[in-house]
């Protein structure tokens, strides 16, 4: 068999491409973790889920969406940071249907609906990470 220089370089570059890409595949294969071996850490806080429900029928203007959003932030200590949006702490807002619930629009929505504010709370999901720098030990 008789084999070029052109043909060498070709085969020895795709022999190079798939030896490096079968030494990254069987890297990743041994450094799988299985499920099973993660755990929960010990430090993670346990307790009942709660949920609370705004009947936003009773909200006939902005002061009282104000009021309620100051009640709930001076009840909980929630810093005022106007300096910078991006570092605001808000446990109650107002925000767009289309905001507070994303996806959620369809064909029997009414346009009213669409407009209104909702107050948006803060989830306290399982285990936040953002305990850890609350500022107001949420």
């Amino acid at each position: 068999m008789s084999i070029n220089r052109r043909e060498f370089l070709k085969v020895a570059g795709v022999s190079t491409i798939l030896g490096i890409g079968g030494v990254s595949a069987v890297n990743s294969l041994r450094n799988r973790v299985e499920a099973s071996q993660i755990s929960p850490s010990p430090e993670a806080l346990v307790a009942k889920r709660r949920a609370m429900v705004v009947d936003m029928s009773k909200f006939k203007s902005e002061e009282d969406y104000q009021r309620c959003i100051d009640a709930c932030h001076r009840v909980h200590n929630v810093p005022l940071i106007t300096d910078n949006p991006k570092h605001e702490i808000k446990w109650l807002w107002k925000e767009t249907y289309e905001h507070a619930f994303p996806g959620n629009e369809d064909e029997y929505l009414s346009e009213e609906i669409k407009h209104l504010p909702f107050l948006v709370l803060c989830n306290h999901c399982d285990n936040p990470s953002c305990v850890r720098v609350c500022p107001t030990k949420a």
